[in-house]
């Protein structure tokens, strides 16, 4: 009889992976992230950046993926979604935030 044991992976494994696949690039380079600090040994502080349309205002209220947060998402997840939003046609015709507007 074969036996199924589970092991858990700490959470900074999954964070390395995600590192990992935000140096390296995935997709169509829309969406890319990282640590703010490349010294951050505690994955702590993460930075993203989406390339979306011209003009775009987040709404955290209004996305899905952050109101229903789970924590299985990954940073990858949460910008793609992002992203996709921000493509909508009702969401391209919002103004721009201001130059270098932060969201925490």
């Amino acid at each position: 009889m074969a036996v199924s044991t589970k092991v858990k992976v700490p959470h900074n494994f999954h964070l390395l992976e995600e590192l990992e696949e935000g140096q390296k690039g995935v997709g169509d380079g829309t969406v890319s992230w990282g640590l703010e600090d490349d010294e951050d040994m505690t994955l702590t502080r993460w930075t993203g950046m989406i390339i979306g349309p011209p003009c775009g205002i987040v709404d955290a209220r209004s996305i899905p993926v952050l109101t229903k947060w789970q924590n299985s998402y990954t940073i990858k997840v949460v910008l793609q979604e992002l992203r996709h939003l921000m493509m909508s046609k009702e969401n391209m015709k919002l103004p721009q935030p201001p130059e270098g507007q932060t969201y925490n």
